[in-house]
C-alpha cells in the first residue's frame, strides 16, 4: 500500500537526483530540479552568445581590437555551462541551494544577504580557478596562448588576474540574478517545448562541432584560429577577413600569415585596400 510516508521518500529520492524525468500528463521531459532540460540548454545557448559578447567587449576596451574568439559562430560553448552550473550549484542568489538542498532553513534578510555575498564569492573563485586552469591545460597539451593578462594590473599570471576575475565573476553574478530566471520562466511561457528540444539539439550541437573544430586546428597547427578581426580607432576601421583555402588547417604559415586586409575610411565612406 502507497501511503504518504511512501511518497515522502520518493520526494526526497528525487530530490537528491539531479536530472530527473517528468512523465505525467505532458510526456516524458528531463528535469533539472524541476526545470525542464530543454530550457536550460536554451538558456545555455543564450549565455555562449553573451559570453561571446562579452570576451569582446573586454577585448575591444583593452586593445581596440574585436574578432571571431577562435569560434566560427558567434558562441563560446564554455559558457553553455553557465545556466546548468549555477542552477545546480547555487540555485537562486537570495535563496542559496546546493544540488536541490536549501543551505539556510529560513529565509530572512540576514540570510539573503549571505546568500548573495557567496554566490558572488564562489562564481569568482570559478572563473579565477577555470581561466587558471584551461589556460595552462591549453599550454601544456598543444604549445599555445589563447589569452595572455600580463598588461592587465593585479594579474597573476598571463592566463589570470584579479580584475579579469572579478570582472567575469561579478559579469556572470548579475546574469544569474537578475537574467537567468525571468529568461527561463520567459522561454517557458513563451516557446513551445518541442521547439525548444529542437533549437537547443540543432544549434547546440553545431556549437558543440564549432569547438571540436578550433581544438582541431590548435592540435594540428599549433596556433587558434583568428576567422576575422576588426581594429576601431577614432577615424578609421580595420577589417582583417580571413581568405585562407580549406586546406589550412595543415599548413601554420597559411593561419599566421593568410588575410587580406581594408582600411575603411569613416569620412569619405571608402574602402580602401591595403
Amino acid at each position: 500500500m502507497y501511503t504518504n510516508e511512501n511518497a515522502l521518500k520518493d520526494l526526497r529520492k528525487k530530490s537528491r537526483s539531479v536530472l530527473t524525468v517528468q512523465t505525467e500528463g505532458r510526456g516524458k521531459r528531463p528535469e533539472v530540479y524541476g526545470i525542464e532540460l530543454a530550457y536550460i540548454c536554451f538558456a545555455g545557448i543564450v549565455t555562449a552568445f553573451i559570453g561571446w559578447i562579452a570576451e569582446n567587449a573586454v577585448k575591444l576596451f583593452s586593445s581596440g581590437v574585436i574578432d571571431s574568439r577562435f569560434h566560427l559562430l558567434p558562441f563560446i560553448s564554455p559558457y553553455a555551462l553557465v545556466p546548468f552550473a549555477l542552477h545546480v550549484f547555487l540555485g537562486d542568489p537570495d535563496d542559496l541551494t546546493v544540488f536541490g538542498k536549501k543551505v539556510f532553513a529560513d529565509k530572512t534578510l540576514k540570510t539573503k544577504v549571505a546568500s548573495n555575498a557567496t554566490s558572488i564569492l564562489v562564481i569568482c573563485l570559478t572563473v579565477f580557478v577555470g581561466e587558471l586552469a584551461v589556460g595552462n591545460l591549453w599550454e601544456r597539451l598543444f604549445g599555445v596562448q589563447l589569452w595572455n593578462y600580463s598588461s592587465q594590473p593585479f594579474h597573476l599570471t598571463r592566463y589570470v588576474s584579479l580584475f579579469s576575475a572579478t570582472g567575469y565573476g561579478v559579469g556572470a553574478f548579475v546574469l544569474f540574478k537578475y537574467a537567468l530566471k525571468p529568461l527561463i520562466s520567459t522561454v517557458k511561457e513563451h516557446m513551445d517545448y518541442d521547439f525548444a528540444v529542437k533549437v537547443s539539439s540543432t544549434l547546440g550541437v553545431l556549437i558543440v562541432l564549432d569547438t571540436v573544430i578550433m581544438c582541431v586546428v590548435i592540435a594540428v597547427s599549433g596556433s587558434a584560429p583568428v576567422y576575422w578581426s576588426l581594429r576601431l580607432q577614432t577615424d578609421s576601421l580595420y577589417m582583417q577577413a580571413a581568405a585562407r583555402p580549406p586546406y589550412f588547417f595543415y599548413f601554420r604559415h597559411l593561419i599566421a600569415d593568410g588575410g587580406v586586409f581594408w582600411r575603411i575610411n569613416s569620412k569619405k565612406r571608402q574602402i580602401i585596400p591595403v
